[in-house]
């Protein structure tokens, strides 16, 4: 599934309109797709349309249309006189008139009108404003979006909640609150990262009809991954393969008082299809590791007061020749020796990493320039907000954009944990796992990742397969764990317990032949619904 830019979307309707495709058309299917997805919702028969000069605006009244067609009480209003609307949304205006006389009305500056049709309604449709969005609401606008907020009854917005730009999850004012938003084509950024995206309610996707050569000539900002590609980049299970054919793993982790966090990422890489997994940490917490994990193999190194410093890496240097991947930084401590640690071993190890946690802490930038083309980096906002020396509280909003620019920038494969997550590659590409729930906002949960991801690596997948495939696993555990208890409940541990099962499901699923990078899938196939009050499952979709 493809996300794309506001810009984009616009160049689309062009090419399509100079391919020969009318915009009423364009519009009549945008259209039809609101008015089926409102009446698939079951919310009553009487609906306020609410529409715009533009595009939105349009959209939103061939759905009055065709829900008036379908037997709806609709009352339809338009902010501006007839003449204003553009062009093709002054054509479907009139021919609402036409079908449904007295059905339209413009709006004054007394809203009582509006306010008395919301009070009786059961549904309201926002078509005010779409993707143009790039300053706060005022004047008569702001007042209509207030009174549909204020308003007890159900909300869909056309394509994007009126008030909320569309390239980023920013905030810039007051906006629809929608409980459905029925996006056309495909989804723009603030569909899905947050907080935009606790404006949008569920979230449909509609064909509008743009031409399959319009979508190859695309290249989406972004792309959401499926199951279907996740077992399909899964590393291959050879029936005669033995412990060295399923790779090894070397974990650094660990310090006193954190041996949990080199457990668990050792249990990660374990239960990711690890042939061998060999965990190097503090000879003081050694015995608890070993005792924990019988699995693995475990080394003890020199410490100081329970935690690594410059002096553990010799014993360590001859185990580099024999790890396929090497996952740094769970539980390591951030004393400054410790750091030293983590760059001396950056810089001698030849193998791919996954670097995570107190492994993070210690880069700097002349590491970054060593791991370039080698690495995995897993930050949370809080660690990626050091990393690039911005605020964490601007990162979930532009986590396309950062992603992007970090990867690209230093030769990384960048996954930057949070809803949703989104993956930078070393090609450019981001992706973003849809995977998930509230249950991995446990301490650990990322060291069970950073596990899976170096587990995946020394399988043999590239940095970017095992990333995207190791988060999605990740949250596929997690949704498969909730699917009989509460969230809330979930410890990492439990995603270990889980994950055997959550991979079995994902390599059952049916598997389609690859689909194109300029994938037309917004106008091939079903689309999703994503609920509000969680992460967005692409195995619903594929489950319908």
């Amino acid at each position: 599934m493809n996300v794309v830019s506001g810009a984009q979307i616009k160049a689309l309707d062009r090419a399509a309109v100079e391919a020969g495709i009318p915009a009423g058309d364009l519009m009549e299917n945008a259209g039809r797709g609101v008015a089926e997805a409102v009446m698939r919702s079951s919310r009553g028969k009487r609906v306020v349309v609410v529409a715009g000069k533009g595009g939105n605006g349009g959209d939103a009244l061939v759905a009055a249309r065709m829900m008036g067609e379908a037997g709806l009480q609709v009352r339809a209003f338009t902010l501006s006189e007839i003449d204003e609307l553009t062009k093709t949304t002054r054509e479907k205006a009139h021919l609402l008139n036409e079908l449904f006389p007295g059905t339209l009305r413009v709006l004054n500056e007394d809203l009582d009108e509006l306010r008395r049709a919301l009070g009786d309604a059961d549904c309201a449709i926002d078509g005010l404003l779409g993707i143009g969005v790039d300053r706060p609401l005022s004047g008569k606008y702001l007042e209509v979006v207030m009174l549909m907020n204020n308003a007890d009854l159900f909300r869909v917005a056309v394509d994007l909640p009126s008030g909320l730009p569309s390239d980023s999850g920013r905030i810039i004012g007051e906006a629809t609150n929608a409980d459905l938003t029925v996006c056309m084509a495909a989804y723009k950024p603030a569909h899905l990262l947050y907080p935009a995206r606790n404006y949008c309610g569920r979230i449909e996707v509609v064909p509008v009809g743009y031409p399959d050569a319009l979508w190859e000539g695309l290249t989406p900002i972004a792309r959401v991954v499926e199951k279907e590609w996740i077992a399909e980049h899964l590393p291959t299970r050879r029936p005669d393969g033995h412990k060295g054919t399923f790779g090894r793993v070397l974990i650094v982790a660990g310090s006193l008082g954190m041996s949990g966090a080199a457990i668990l990422a050792t249990a990660g890489a374990l239960r990711a299809g690890a042939g061998l997994v060999t965990v190097a940490c503090p000879r003081s917490i050694q015995p608890v590791i070993a005792t924990a994990i019988p699995e693995a193999i475990t080394i003890g190194l020199p410490d100081q007061e329970g935690h690594l410093t410059q002096d553990s890496l010799a014993p360590l240097l001859g185990s580099f020749a024999r790890a396929d991947a090497l996952a740094i930084g769970p539980g390591l401590g951030r004393a400054d020796d410790t750091g030293a640690f983590v760059r001396a071993l950056i810089i001698e190890a030849k193998s791919p990493l996954v670097i995570d946690a107190d492994g993070l802490f210690a880069l700097n930038h002349e590491t970054l320039t060593k791991v370039a083309g080698r690495a995995v980096l897993t930050p949370h906002p809080g660690e990626m907000s050091r990393l690039i020396e911005r605020p964490a509280g601007e990162i979930d909003a532009e986590r396309i954009e950062i992603a992007h620019a970090f990867a690209r920038e230093h030769g990384v494969v960048l996954l930057l944990k949070g809803r949703p997550t989104a993956i930078g590659t070393l090609d450019g590409d981001v992706f973003l796992n849809p995977t998930g729930n509230s249950g991995l906002a446990t301490g650990g949960s990322g060291d069970v990742l950073t596990g899976i991801i170096a587990g995946l690596l020394a399988g043999g997948a590239s940095l970017t397969d095992a990333a995207i495939t190791g988060a999605y696993l990740h949250g596929y555990a997690a949704e498969y764990l909730a699917r009989d208890r509460a969230e809330r409940s979930i410890i990492p541990s439990d995603l270990l317990t889980a994950l055997p099962r959550a991979i079995a499901e994902v390599e059952r699923c049916s598997v389609a032949p690859r689909v194109r990078e300029s994938s037309t899938e917004p106008e091939r196939r079903r689309l999703p619904v994503w609920g509000a009050d969680r992460a967005p499952t692409l195995h619903e979709a594929a489950d319908g």
